[in-house]
């Protein structure tokens, strides 16, 4: 028999992380390091809704497409939007014509399918400071 060891650490099991997930974390970095003049909001289109709920958010002018998060700030009020999926996962057409909007329009926009990639574009943009690290 083997002598079992204190130093053996097992493999990490780790599992994929849902969208919504995905969604919180980056919700948590943004209300902890993002600082004045940055603005942001997260625009909840996409969650599963009563057929009742669905027709007044479309009659109150919802529309498809448009990203998890946008962002406003430097310079000039300039636009931001990040669309967040699901590892493996990717936009929709509609999403993806919203992406090339904000770009069109001058504003920058991408999209991620994991937490340290959303980190990583928050921080390119300056969103948030570069002192951020993921930590799995």
């Amino acid at each position: 028999m083997k002598q079992p060891t204190l130093f053996r650490v097992p493999k990490a099991r780790y599992r994929i992380a849902l969208e919504k997930e995905i969604h919180c974390m980056v919700a948590d970095d943004l209300r902890r390091w993002c600082k004045p003049p940055w603005l942001w909001t997260h625009f909840p289109a996409g969650e599963a809704r009563t057929e009742l709920t669905g027709a007044l958010l479309k009659r109150m002018g919802t529309q498809p497409g448009w990203s998890d998060f946008l962002i406003i700030g430097p310079p000039a009020g300039r636009l931001h939007a990040l669309e967040l999926k699901r590892a493996g996962r990717k936009p929709t057409p509609t999403q993806n014509a919203f992406l090339e909007a904000v770009r069109g329009a001058g504003g920058l926009s991408g999209w991620v399918d994991n937490y340290p990639d959303a980190v990583s574009i928050l921080v390119a943009w300056g969103v948030i400071p570069n002192k951020i690290r993921v930590q799995l």
